[in-house]
């Protein structure tokens, strides 16, 4: 059985959602911006640069650095994380952040002319899109000069589907520690103990406490859903696979929707759907129509994001204290195995590239080695050490007197974390949640603590293999065909399509070339080996 370290799953859903940004903490870039474009306008003095971390005859070199801002963390362009950044490495950053609303077609402008600014924030396929051009530094050139770089993708082998056409054009955000998320079961624990039922250890144990409480609670639909978003995790949790699939027992994709495994997920939600135990408004629900049936006690039950447990729970304890959403473990499939799903290691969506018109190259491959370093990612996270954190027992801790600051904000850790210009909404590479450990939920912490031990858990990867042009345009037109068919899934559940009509429609999947597309996964994955 897979093991949550060693293995990794992708579905084709998880990788167009990734990352759920707020939900599972990535959109560092994605989320972005507007701001001034313009050419690359790098400043150097003549002398060599010092080592990185030196205080000793530094280059000084300003540079200009713009990416997305998301709207959960305000971007400052003058933090202590930016003084501490040029003490350090002597390189001053003259940051640009751009609202994540106009991000996209800003970015797109300056990549089309050519006319990017020192560093700029990216998604990996627009690396991929423009690496050819020549317009971005080979990050790979350098690693010689980069140990603590080469250290993080030792450490995360994934980083390598960011190669393209053999080098490493980008310069990924990586993660030291962070509140593990996923999309884990969240149920109501409360009515678990009103009706004395027990937690449910398999799929047909929790059909039955479904329908328990549906019992208890007549006009409540006990599970609810933001429309598909959870068919991925809970198709691989019933050991089948929802679209393209990684599988890390074999190590290779399969297209899970026309595999015979698949027809038992769907024979399941047909069940609790028929039985009015699934919402039946589950396909179109909103976030919002979703957020409102939980936090009111219209449902019970969830498979998706932990996070969102915590407003529900606020909202819930107003009239009654004893409410609360708790996660449970993954539960065992048919045939007695466990699989869960976590959020991806790091957010390998989001890069940082630097432009070849850049007039000091190696300044700035020094000071992104530094920032994944030990002393930058402390810098990066933290901020400056006796002003915003300091040691205790040799780690870093926010200062008391910074916490107490931002106690009674809205949200404390996302004001904070803006105000020191740290973490992943920053400009951290290298992440440590740490900080935001120190002020957040503690039902947060906890669960992130499980899921992490949970011993069905499996890290999603957050990339797909990189893929060649041609791979790319077959991968347009097969999709383009079985996306029509895959329209069915939510008729299969409701039951306006028959389940005998499954193996017919599952061979009209395969001619559309179902098979062809796991051929080309598995083709660009064997290259990243």
């Amino acid at each position: 059985m897979a093991k949550r370290k060693g293995f990794q799953l992708l579905t084709v859903s998880a990788l167009l959602a990734t990352l759920v940004s707020a939900c599972s903490g990535g959109g560092s870039n994605g989320a972005a911006s507007e701001s001034a474009g313009g050419a690359s306008g790098a400043e150097n003095a003549s002398a060599k640069p010092a080592a990185s971390g030196s205080a000793a005859t530094q280059q000084k070199v300003t540079v200009r650095w713009m990416r997305g801002e998301n709207p959960s963390q305000a971007i400052k362009t003058d933090t202590p994380v930016l003084r501490e950044i040029a003490k350090q490495t002597g390189v001053t950053i003259n940051l640009e952040p751009v609202p994540g609303s106009n991000y996209v077609d800003k970015k797109r402008a300056l990549l089309a002319t050519n006319n990017i600014p020192d560093i700029i924030g990216l998604e990996s396929k627009e690396v991929a899109e423009f690496a050819g051009t020549g317009m971005f530094v080979p990050i790979s050139d350098y690693l010689d000069q980069m140990p603590n770089l080469t250290k993080a993708i030792e450490e995360n082998p994934e980083i390598k589907k960011l190669y393209v056409d053999g080098k490493l054009y980008s310069l990924p955000i990586t993660e030291q520690f962070k509140i593990q998320g996923g999309k884990t079961l969240l149920i109501r624990t409360d009515i678990l103990k009103e009706l004395g039922l027990e937690t449910p250890k398999t799929f047909d144990e929790l059909h039955t406490v479904l329908a328990a409480m549906k019992k208890a609670y007549p006009e409540s639909y006990p599970w609810t859903a933001r429309g598909m978003s959870f068919m991925d995790a809970l198709s691989f949790g019933m050991g089948s696979g929802y679209g393209m699939t990684y599988d890390p027992d074999a190590d290779n994709y399969f297209y899970g929707t026309n595999k015979p495994a698949f027809k038992e997920v769907l024979a399941y939600l047909n069940k609790l759907y028929s039985e009015k135990l699934l919402d039946p408004d589950f396909a179109v629900n909103t976030k919002q129509n979703w957020d409102e049936k939980l936090s009111t006690g219209k449902s019970f039950f969830y498979y998706d994001n932990n996070q969102f447990a915590v407003n529900y729970n606020a909202t819930l304890q107003e009239t009654d204290p004893d409410a609360k959403f708790d996660r449970i473990p993954y539960l065992q499939d048919s045939k007695g195995q466990t699989r869960g799903w976590l959020y991806p290691k790091g957010w390998l969506v989001d890069n940082y590239a630097i432009s070849a018109k850049t007039k000091n190259p190696e300044a700035l491959i020094k000071m992104f080695d530094w920032m994944y370093g030990p002393e930058g990612t402390i810098v990066t996270n933290y901020g400056a050490e006796g002003e915003t954190y300091e040691l205790v027992d040799g780690k870093p801790q926010i200062k008391a007197d910074v916490l107490e600051k931002y106690k009674t904000a809205a949200d404390p850790a996302r004001v904070m974390m803006s105000e020191i210009g740290a973490g992943l909404l920053a400009l951290a590479v290298r992440v440590d949640e740490g900080p935001t450990k120190q002020v957040t939920h503690p039902d947060l912490v906890r669960w992130g603590e499980e899921l992490v031990a949970d011993p069905g858990a499996v890290i999603v990867p957050g990339l797909a293999p990189g893929f060649t042009s041609e791979e790319n345009d077959r991968i347009k037109e097969i999709t383009t065909k079985t996306s029509v068919l895959e329209q069915d899934v939510v008729k299969f559940i409701m039951g306006t399509k028959p389940l005998d009509q499954f193996d017919a429609w599952a061979g009209e999947l395969t001619k559309a070339g179902a098979d062809d597309l796991e051929k080309i996964y598995n083709d660009a994955y064997n290259r990243t080996k």
